[in-house]
């Protein structure tokens, strides 16, 4: 797969990055991030959202849907598993499953 270059706002990376983060609880800095998160192989990225995808499964018979703290705390848990997989940040492992751009793509914050 040839890399592309996907230019995105510094709004719209925030926002992102707010939303994956209050799953992951990450202090990292987001430069830290984006290039974890663009060193990655699109099929990286799609074999990390299919970690989450198998964990979810796991986690929807376990855990009932009204117990909103011990899902959280379930996803938080498998987002640090599955970075410590592919030596990443929690964060960046998150962001995996639903990114700004298509696998293939770097993005780029202006």
């Amino acid at each position: 797969m040839k890399s592309k270059i996907a230019i995105k706002t510094r709004k719209a990376f925030n926002d992102w990055l707010d939303v994956g983060n209050l799953f992951a609880k990450s202090l990292c800095e987001r430069g830290e991030i984006l290039r974890q998160f663009n060193a990655l192989s699109g099929a990286d990225r799609i074999k990390i959202k299919k970690r989450f995808d198998d964990c979810d499964a796991i986690r929807r018979t376990k855990i009932p849907n009204t117990e909103q703290e011990e899902w959280i705390i379930g996803m938080m848990v498998d987002a640090h598993i599955i970075a410590t997989e592919y030596n990443i940040d929690p964060l960046t492992a998150i962001l995996c499953l639903k990114p700004i751009c298509k696998p293939n793509e770097r993005i780029f914050v202006k």
